[in-house]
């Protein structure tokens, strides 16, 4: 049987067995016409070593896949997101749009039959503006309604119910088979909820209604399918309702729910479940990632899929409702946990305009006193001092906050014998009123920011994220308890930690009261920030984006024993790992220094295999898996330099290079992703160091003398070398930044200044 004999067929007659044999051989033809036409998709190809490899749906957001010539594409789709959100392109050729056009009809006219009937569109017709350039939303509209014999929208051009055209499709609907489409969270807002407030009902008795996306809009409200089921019988009577699954990476080809509840996969298409630890086929019944393959997608390599969805196949040619194939459940989209690192702190550059007298109300104290007093004191003096050390001992020693070795790391930093062997002297005063804006996905960082400028004698407004994860809690308890002691109430009265939305009026009027900001985060948060008005004499101190390497040498690691190698990548684990690979100390690029008569590939497998039995403890959420995923699949579209990926399961990612004449920022990682290349000598290590590298970790005993080289050679970036195992220790100069003597002062005019102004 040939592709077109086969999509000929009924939608869901083939018993499953016989659809696989039929999938392997096409997506390996269609697999191998997109490599042939789609250089980017060959590169995926090659990097992963797979023929026919999954991509990322994600990845349609970030490149252009196209397999044909841009004089052929006739219609760009665009996958549906709120404000802000990149979206997905996809382009379509004439061959593919009609073959997109088959399956919806083939497989939508089997639940409502081959024959046109009336449709009302839960829509407005301004949708389909521009049929050249659709959403997923106008799509799926012009998509379903070439199955109509009549169209009748039931929202006007402003999305209020048009009551005129709703009875003219009653009065349809009492003669005849009919069905109503739309997106769910459009269903249920703009017809279940106007209906309910207007007091209205209309009678859709014998109408279909089908719906699909938007169940995310839905959660906040609780609204289950069940509960979406028994809203539209309330105000229209509809007992027929079809949820179906499908996006815009692979228009046409959806999963459509039958009456017995069971999404269908259809000859169109099938579905796999993965499990996020290595990608492996999941077994029926187990809950794993969806993956799609489609015989429809010619103009774009979207043939098969990878989603960001949970799922699981229930059943195998095998639902009471007669139709073949694999039947599944979804769960919904993957839960994506806070990222840990400094990328990103204040969620963005569009700040909320919210007025100030609403913002005040919005604000929470978490910690301390708001407003606290202005007032500054000498550095380190002795309450300062006495307060840290109280929280150190309850940080090291009370059980609660021992379970979080961010915890105890923070109370080990802040240990009396530390704090004195950093102390700056007694002739300096601290600034002023110093605003923190500290990385909302590092949890402890807003401490040692804070406890930076306490040391530096300042009061402290330290913003805290809406979203803190428990360890901030945590954090934030504790520090509220010391506070809380009678001996250091001083101390209590001058700091405040407060969580505040992003309205940019909240953070102008501390801006406009603050000697200082110190502000941690990436590169367009940084901006936005510092764009926020300031008082005249305030000073920002900014953290932006960095990238951090690692410098083994085979030398080093080839006289390590085994004890002493795990030891070693127990230590480079926590350096990366610990902080999801995400703080920008934490390294990224491996440049493995050679040295004559080691064997440098056994030094170098001996080496990842001991990180990746490290990398077996690390909590590998699917979100995780499936954008470091992304960023794999990404580096090889946009790079040709780049070797094929070793992969221990899912945990771990190596990616070997050569003679890159680029910026390593292009080399994006986190979560166990790794580049590697070697080098002879530091000599041809010093052309990578640009003024983004922060951080360098090294093997052996040589870290000034990497340090000094650097520096001789006038590079613009490192600022610190440190050994293995402490790229996440925090120093109060930073960035090559005295944090201390930024936020302190000497002549008594300037401190009388500061007081006063």
């Amino acid at each position: 049987m040939n592709r077109e004999e086969f999509l000929n067929l009924e939608p869901f007659s083939i018993p499953q067995a016989e659809k696989e044999r039929f999938y392997r051989e096409q997506m390996n033809e269609l697999s191998a016409n997109h490599r042939n036409a789609c250089k980017a998709y060959d590169d995926i190809c090659n990097g992963l070593n797979d023929e026919s490899p999954y991509l990322p749906v994600s990845l349609f957001k970030d490149i252009d896949l196209k397999s044909v010539s841009d004089d052929k594409i006739i219609r760009k789709i665009t996958s549906s997101g709120t404000t802000g959100q990149q979206v997905s392109k996809i382009y379509l050729d004439a061959d593919t749009s009609a073959l997109q056009q088959r399956a919806l009809c083939s497989i939508v006219g089997d639940f409502i039959g081959s024959r046109r009937i009336p449709m009302l569109i839960i829509d407005s017709p301004d949708v389909l503006r521009d049929r050249s350039k659709f959403t997923a939303r106008g799509a799926g509209i012009l998509g379903f309604s070439m199955m109509a014999s009549k169209r009748i929208y039931a929202l006007d051009q402003d999305m209020n119910l048009d009551f005129e055209a709703l009875e003219q499709f009653q009065e349809l609907a009492e003669s005849g088979p009919t069905f109503a489409f739309g997106f769910t969270y459009m269903i249920w807002e703009y017809l279940y909820e106007a209906l309910r407030t207007a007091g209205k009902k209309i009678e859709l008795k014998g109408c279909r209604l089908i719906h699909g996306g938007g169940w995310k809009k839905l959660q906040s409200k609780s609204v289950s399918d069940d509960v979406f089921r028994a809203g539209l019988r309330e105000v229209c009577g509809i007992n027929q309702v079809s949820n179906y699954y499908g996006m815009a990476e692979q228009t046409g080809s959806i999963f459509m729910q039958c009456d017995e509840g069971h999404l269908h996969a259809s000859i169109f298409s099938d579905i796999s479940i993965l499990n996020p630890e290595d990608f492996s086929e999941c077994e029926e019944g187990q809950w794993g990632l969806i993956a799609l393959s489609s015989l429809i997608p010619e103009s774009y390599p979207g043939h098969r899929l990878l989603t960001e969805d949970w799922g699981r196949i229930i059943g195998t040619d095998s639902c009471p409702c007669g139709r073949k194939g694999r039947i599944f459940e979804i769960s919904g989209r993957i839960k994506k946990a806070e990222v840990r690192g400094c990328s990103d702190t204040f969620e963005g550059s569009a700040l909320m305009r919210a007025g100030i007298n609403d913002a005040e109300e919005s604000l929470k104290i978490l910690a301390g006193r708001y407003l606290p007093d202005n007032s500054i004191r000498c550095a380190f003096d002795d309450t300062a001092v006495a307060f840290l050390d109280a929280l150190s001992t309850l940080f090291m020693r009370d059980p609660e906050y021992r379970q979080f070795p961010e915890l105890y790391a923070l109370g080990f930093w802040c240990r009396r014998a530390h704090i004195e062997k950093i102390r700056k002297g007694t002739d300096r005063s601290g600034r002023g009123l110093v605003l923190h804006i500290a990385p909302s996905n590092m949890p402890t960082m807003f401490a040692y920011s804070w406890i930076t400028s306490l040391l530096a004698g300042n009061p402290n407004i330290v913003r805290i994220s809406e979203r803190s994860p428990e360890i901030t809690e945590a954090a934030l308890k504790g520090i509220d308890a010391v506070l809380s002691r009678p001996e250091f109430d001083e101390i209590r009265r001058q700091n405040a930690f407060v969580s505040f939305p992003r309205g940019d009026r909240v953070l102008e009027e501390i801006s406009l009261s603050a000697k200082a900001r110190v502000i941690w985060g990436g590169d367009e948060t940084v901006n936005s920030i510092c764009g926020v008005p300031k008082a005249e004499d305030c000073i920002d101190i900014t953290f932006p984006d960095k990238y951090s390497i690692a410098i083994l040498k085979t030398s080093d690691l080839e006289k390590l024993d085994d004890k002493e190698l795990k030891r070693l990548a127990h230590f480079f684990y926590n350096d990366t790992y610990g902080a999801d690979q995400n703080a920008c100390s934490s390294p990224r690029t491996v440049f493995w220094v050679k040295d004559t008569g080691v064997l440098t590939e056994s030094v170098k497998e001996r080496w990842w295999n001991a990180v990746a039995q490290e990398a077996e403890a690390y909590d590998l959420q699917p979100w995780m898996a499936t954008e470091k995923y992304r960023m794999l699949c990404r580096a090889y579209a946009a790079n040709d330099r780049l070797e094929s990926v070793r992969k221990w399961g899912n945990r771990l990612y190596v990616v070997p290079f050569t003679e890159y004449t680029g910026s390593l920022t292009d080399f994006e990682a986190r979560f166990g992703l790794f580049y590697e290349t070697e080098i002879t000598g530091i000599d041809e290590l010093l052309p990578y160091m640009e003024a983004k590298v922060q951080t360098i970790v090294s093997s052996g005993n040589d870290q000034m003398q990497i340090y000094e080289a650097i520096r001789e050679a006038g590079c613009e970036g490192v600022d610190r070398v440190v050994a293995i195992g402490e790229a996440l220790d925090f120093n109060t100069v930073w960035d090559r930044k005295d944090l201390v003597n930024l936020l302190s002062c000497t002549s008594s005019s300037e401190i009388r200044n500061t007081e006063t102004e």
